[in-house]
């Protein structure tokens, strides 16, 4: 009881902020007109999947549009030849794999050595709290500044502003915790630029393994979605984004998510979140645990599987390399590949 009642004095400031945040969250749930709006981030994710529905089942629209616009058609037939050959070298590099797998060989592509983190699932959790306390606040701040400032009633702008501000509060919470609580350095949480450049290559080969991978889902989801003849829900998050007019924002919303996202996002999920789970139960779990969260805070249940493969693979390399510059070359290679594929949909015209 002693020691129940002593970690309620010693972090009674966290338990006031997640007393607040469950309160929001219940005051957000039961008010129908209450709407948070997506990070940024998630408009380079899950979009993927929705897209190729919508192209898949706009096809006679799709032919039209190409058959007008001859620039687009040749753009868009280069891109299908670039997906068959990057699916065959996918398939040949997975294979060469499975080879080297099966007769004992072992692939190095150490770093470092991944040491056991100082840090636990509590701070983790302390982490969270921060985030979704300070995403309530910005709500609250622009709510009542919506008046005088007219640029926080557009959608567009709150929730690019919102994941900026974000994104940075979240690396400061976590090099808090790790780095200055904790006193580790920064590559306890992966942060390194030795052997930069090879760990980049290994990122761009692991992208491509995973090509077949990731096909070979998302084929299956869109098999048992003209079966069940089920309607995936649509994301206000990926309408806003393919409606926006304006240049620099979506200049600006598409660096964010081909490359500020996914380096918070690394450091979070794999440098972080995995480097805590896996001292309670190992590397399997771990990798499987971090990317089920990271697929469920960036999918609904049509790109869930796809991210999943996507996380396990990041978890791999972090714990393979050491560092976390692969894991993050691939994310920025999927986003950005994502980020693209919603520019040519925009083409298309068919959302």
């Amino acid at each position: 009881m002693s020691k129940l009642s002593d970690f309620f004095k010693r972090e009674r400031l966290y338990i006031l902020l997640l007393v607040f945040v469950a309160l929001m969250t219940a005051l957000i749930a039961f008010t129908p007109s209450a709407k948070i709006k997506p990070s940024a981030n998630d408009a380079a994710k899950p979009v993927f999947v929705r897209a190729a529905e919508k192209v898949l089942g706009d096809r006679e629209a799709v032919e039209e549009v190409l058959s007008e616009n001859k620039h687009l058609a040749f753009i868009f037939a280069l891109i299908s030849l670039l997906v068959i050959a990057l699916f065959l070298l996918g398939a040949v590099i997975d294979a060469l794999l499975i080879l080297s797998r099966s007769s004992g060989k072992k692939v190095d592509i150490s770093t470092y050595k991944l040491r056991k983190a100082g840090w636990g699932m509590w701070d983790v959790s302390k982490v969270v709290i921060l985030y979704l306390f300070f995403v309530y606040i910005l709500m609250i701040s622009e709510a009542s500044l919506a008046r005088v400032f007219r640029i926080l009633k557009d959608d567009n702008f709150k929730m690019i502003l919102n994941s900026s501000i974000m994104d940075i509060l979240s690396v400061v919470f976590i090099l808090y915790f790790a780095a200055a609580r904790y006193k580790a350095g920064l590559i306890s949480l992966g942060l390194s630029v030795k052997n930069f450049f090879r760990n980049v290559y290994y990122g761009i080969v692991a992208y491509i393994a995973l090509i077949p991978v990731l096909i070979g889902i998302i084929s299956a989801i869109a098999l048992v979605i003209s079966l069940t003849k089920y309607s995936p829900q649509k994301q206000p998050v990926v309408d806003l984004f393919l409606r926006e007019t304006n240049a620099p924002f979506l200049l600006y919303t598409g660096l964010f998510a081909a490359v500020a996202g996914p380096i918070v996002e690394e450091i979070f999920f794999r440098g972080f979140l995995y480097a805590a789970i896996k001292k309670y139960i190992g590397v399997f779990w771990a990798a499987f645990i971090s990317a089920g969260g990271f697929a469920l805070l960036h999918a609904h249940l049509v790109g869930f599987l796809p991210i999943l493969a996507l996380g396990i693979l990041l978890a791999y390399l972090y714990e393979k390399t050491g560092t976390l510059v692969s894991s993050i070359t691939v994310h920025m290679i999927h986003n950005t590949g994502m980020v693209l594929l919603v520019f040519l949909v925009k083409q298309l015209g068919v959302y």
